[in-house]
């Protein structure tokens, strides 16, 4: 992924900095050095990344947005890293 679109799936999420590295384990200075060009997300955050933008880019509506962002915040919550997997990656979500 580009540096803007990172910065731009982190808007279309409405994540800050901080709360954005948090999901995926960094902090607010990696994502912005991700934003900015000048690092790179590891493999499996930029696999993430465009799992994430995928399906956000399927998602229609507000509503939906919002639904599929809290399963995101859900998923983490209850079951971190591979329930977060699980959720990006099930087609049926």
């Amino acid at each position: 992924m580009e540096p803007q679109q990172i910065n731009q799936l982190r808007e279309r999420l409405g994540w800050s900095l901080a709360k954005f590295g948090r999901y995926f384990g960094v902090t607010a200075q990696a994502v912005l050095k991700w934003e900015r060009g000048t690092a790179q997300p590891n493999d499996f955050a930029l696999a993430t990344m465009i799992q994430l933008r995928k399906r956000l880019n399927a998602v229609e509506g507000e509503q939906q947005k919002q639904k599929f962002i809290n399963g995101l915040k859900s998923a983490l919550l209850t079951g971190g890293i591979v329930a977060l997997l699980a959720y990006l990656f099930n087609q049926d979500e």
